[in-house]
């Protein structure tokens, strides 16, 4: 099982609008998001928001049996669902999740801990 994160610093004056991207997407567009992270082959995703000195952050992890796979899968995407999803995203955040940055990585996994 791969893990991984992503870190997106939210817009300024953007983070009540990704609070409710994500509360959307938690309810009523769950059966959409769920099957998406179906097909991508996602079975473990978390989004926080972390107030930090130098500006709201999105963080996500997210657990799968190929990280990259995910990514590519993702980006790719035409589907209705995920490219509003990516939509959303680039309104708070200013990315597009269609066209990333070439220079962008995942972080790198340091450390592990499970019991």
């Amino acid at each position: 099982m791969d893990h991984s994160c992503l870190v997106i610093p939210i817009l300024p004056g953007k983070t009540d609008a990704a609070r409710a991207f994500q509360r959307e997407v938690d309810t009523t567009r769950k059966a959409d998001y769920a099957r998406t992270e179906r097909r991508l082959g996602v079975t473990r995703e978390y989004w926080f928001i972390a107030e930090l000195p130098g500006g709201d952050q999105f963080v996500v992890n997210f657990d799968s049996p190929d990280v990259n796979q995910v990514m590519s899968g993702f980006v790719e995407s035409q589907d209705p669902f995920d490219l509003w999803f990516k939509d959303q995203v680039r309104e708070v955040t200013g990315l597009d999740l269609n066209n990333p940055p070439a220079d962008m990585k995942l972080p790198e996994l340091v450390s592990t801990y499970e019991a």
